[in-house]
């Protein structure tokens, strides 16, 4: 479960070690996501709840379980990545990536999945299929993913689905706070 929750964090979102003082925040999410299929030679089925928060370039990211007690935090932008467990063990990494990818052994988008959630593509990687339907729904693939965005709410999708390979990702915000 731990090493789930390590990988559920950095596909929900994009920290550094030291984050900067919040005098605002751009952008806020919370909701649920699920993880099933395989993941790097690894059957995977798991749910968590999340809280994201983006204040310019800076993201952090809590995970929780299914009674809401927060397991894991990642906190990242472009100067680096830091995770802290629920027993506030602390990883640190020039980027969430790298981080991860250290800490749990697999391979997540979570600079794309910046972009993701807010529902943009992201901007410095090349993107192909990008398809919108009449009712507002989109799908495109970038970074190795096809990224589908539901029906969006006023302004940011209510549903992701992330698939690559036997993996299948979806996350439902339930609220922009």
């Amino acid at each position: 479960m731990r090493r789930l929750l390590l990988a559920a964090a950095a596909l929900l979102l994009a920290g550094c070690a030291t984050p900067p003082p919040a005098t605002h925040i751009d952008f806020a999410a919370d909701g649920r996501l699920a993880l099933r299929g395989e993941l790097d030679g690894q059957k995977v089925a798991e749910t968590a709840s999340f809280r994201w928060r983006r204040s310019g370039e800076h993201a952090e990211i809590e995970l929780g379980s299914a009674l809401g007690e927060t397991q894991a935090r990642l906190a990242f932008d472009p100067q680096g990545a830091e995770f802290t467990d629920s027993k506030g063990n602390k990883l640190q990494a020039s980027d969430a990536e790298s981080l991860l990818q250290g800490a749990t052994g697999y391979t997540i988008p979570v600079t794309p999945l910046r972009w993701w959630i807010e529902g943009r593509t992201a901007p410095d990687l090349p993107v192909s299929d990008d398809q919108t339907a009449s009712d507002g729904s989109r799908r495109f693939a970038q970074a190795g993913w096809q990224v589908s965005f539901g029906v969006p709410a006023p302004q940011y999708p209510k549903l992701i689905q992330l698939k690559r390979d036997a993996l299948d990702v979806r996350i439902a915000i339930t609220e922009w706070p």
